[in-house]
């Protein structure tokens, strides 16, 4: 049968596997792509191929995703108190200086 049902990891036929909600929340948590693509048309007079909105929207993911976590574990470091995290503009300044490459990265864009 090409096209079952899909069975969560109980067997039961028509819930939903634990992953695949993990992935479908994962999914829907990303950069608008459409969004860029009509941002960089507008900036570049409409000559963008959509492959270099897609990987732009890469890049902005990737570094957003690495500052987030840098953030994250400064901001772990401050607040040792109860087990929960408040992540402060402060903290994602710490991460961003203690990171040489992205100060490095960040230096540049803020010089232009």
């Amino acid at each position: 049968m090409p096209f079952s049902k899909k069975r969560s990891p109980s067997g039961k036929p028509g819930s939903t596997p634990k992953r695949q909600k993990e992935s479908e929340i994962r999914q829907t948590k990303r950069f608008p792509l459409q969004k860029i693509h009509e941002l960089m048309q507008r900036k570049f007079n409409g000559t963008v191929k959509p492959e270099a909105s897609v990987f732009l929207t890469a890049i902005l993911e990737y570094l957003s995703v690495e500052i987030l976590e840098l953030s994250a574990n400064v901001a772990r470091g401050h607040n040792t108190n109860n087990g929960t995290i408040k992540l402060a503009l402060e903290d994602t300044l710490e991460a961003i200086e203690s990171d040489s490459e992205i100060r490095q990265l960040l230096d540049k864009v803020r010089k232009q």
